[in-house]
């Protein structure tokens, strides 16, 4: 008996996991490292690692991205700070913006860590006409090259 009860609360779970992240519309969001100096990454210590965020926006309606989290994952050349950081981005209709962005992060320092690759999870928060929605997604971005 308790083996069911417990598949079922697990189902249960599931199902209401899978429609919070199917809520929203279908916006991608991209993430692209635009340093690519990994000289940089050399020496211990902080270090400034500016992005290029692309969001695609299929919808008829203009979104704002409020706040965005970033946060490393595992090893790699740099770890970043996990401080949630508020923004007003204004993303147009039917198309997709692109923003150069630049955050704080501390290299590991090495000649072979500065050189791995940096596995990057993202929360995207947006405001729509029709509510609010979160995108979660997660790239990996290479330090050669």
């Amino acid at each position: 008996m308790k083996p069911a009860v417990a598949l079922l609360c697990t189902l249960a779970l599931l199902a209401c996991a899978s429609n919070q992240q199917s809520s929203g519309p279908e916006v991608a969001v991209r993430l692209a490292q635009t340093n690519s100096a990994n000289d940089v990454f050399y020496f211990a210590g902080p270090v400034s690692i500016q992005y290029q965020l692309a969001i695609t926006n299929p919808t008829n309606q203009p979104l704002t991205l409020e706040r965005l989290d970033l946060q490393t994952l595992g090893p790699g050349a740099y770890s970043l700070r996990t401080a949630a950081t508020p923004m007003n981005l204004k993303i147009a209709p039917n198309g997709t913006s692109v923003f150069n962005i630049s955050v704080w992060g501390r290299s590991h320092g090495g000649y072979l860590t500065a050189t791995e690759p940096v596995t990057v999870r993202g929360t995207a928060y947006f405001r729509g006409p029709s509510g609010s929605f979160v995108r979660i997604f997660t790239e990996n971005l290479s330090q050669v090259g």
